[in-house]
């Protein structure tokens, strides 16, 4: 994070620690706020990078995990991540405190949301500013697979393209268009939805909003109510309203779409109802 989040510093502790976040955090069948887990993921990634051990810090990503750091391009994969936060660290010395304010939990899927505050040595604050991250469980370890560091939301919200992307979701499902909205997700995408759980691929998830198509004709509505895009990644969440045979069901909605470089594709998603 150069410049804005300099000296920003946090990472686990022990693997013995990733093991048990991999239970504590992941694995939650249906999808609810689970404030424990959120703090308790935050938490360890804090001690990390406070300990100033850039491995351990990135042990705590997946080998394809995906940062952006405010003021920064986007990096891909573990090693390149690992190098990040060792430049970052530099010599340490720094605190950081990582204040989760929102989670949602389902599936292998955990998305906080908080506050950060990196104070120096002399207990000067250094930055401040807001995170998301998106964890899922690996070989029954809790690890990051996507995360935006901002240090401020209004210069990172996009008024145009979250409202563009919602738009084109909602298009191709009322157009009941298997093809166009299975081309809205990433090869390895991921969709966690209530009550069914998760499908993975884009073939998969095609085949699951076919089937959702059915025979009834549905037609979904979708509110955003937190949207922020920082560069190749954006974060859509809202309220969606399904009207099917005269009947609303009302639930909300996550989506986290990266910029692949010729579009927008959707990497994880997570329905539930209210």
């Amino acid at each position: 994070m150069k410049n804005q989040i300099k000296k920003l510093t946090v990472a686990v502790a022990s693997a013995a620690l990733v093991v048990s976040l991999g239970v504590a955090a992941c694995g939650r069948t249906a999808p609810a706020e689970n404030r424990a887990a959120a703090e308790e993921v935050s938490a360890a990634w804090a001690r990390a990078f406070d300990a100033g051990d850039a491995a351990a810090l990135a042990a705590l990503y997946t080998e394809d995990a995906h940062s952006f750091p405010p003021g920064s391009s986007a990096i891909s994969g573990r090693r390149e991540i690992e190098v990040y936060w060792r430049e970052d660290i530099g010599a340490g010395g720094a605190v950081t405190k990582l204040k989760p304010d929102h989670s949602v939990a389902q599936a292998d899927l955990l998305q906080v949301a908080g506050v950060y505050d990196v104070v120096g040595k002399d207990g000067v604050s250094l930055a401040k500013g807001q995170y998301d991250q998106l964890w899922t469980r690996v070989d029954d370890a809790c690890k990051v697979k996507h995360e935006i560091w901002r240090t401020d939301p209004s210069l990172q919200r996009n008024p145009t393209a979250a409202p563009q992307l919602s738009a084109r979701w909602v298009n191709a499902y009322n157009a009941e268009d298997a093809d166009a909205l299975m081309a809205l997700y990433a090869e390895d995408a991921e969709l966690a939805i209530e009550p069914t759980g998760s499908v993975r691929g884009r073939e998969a998830i095609g085949s699951f909003w076919k089937d959702d198509f059915g025979v009834t004709r549905p037609s979904t509505a979708l509110n955003l109510t937190d949207v922020y895009v920082a560069g190749d990644l954006a974060h859509l969440e809202g309220d969606y309203e399904v009207t099917e045979k005269g009947k609303l069901t009302r639930g909300r909605f996550v989506q986290l779409w990266m910029n692949d470089g010729n579009a927008w594709h959707i990497h994880r998603e997570m329905w539930w109802r209210k």
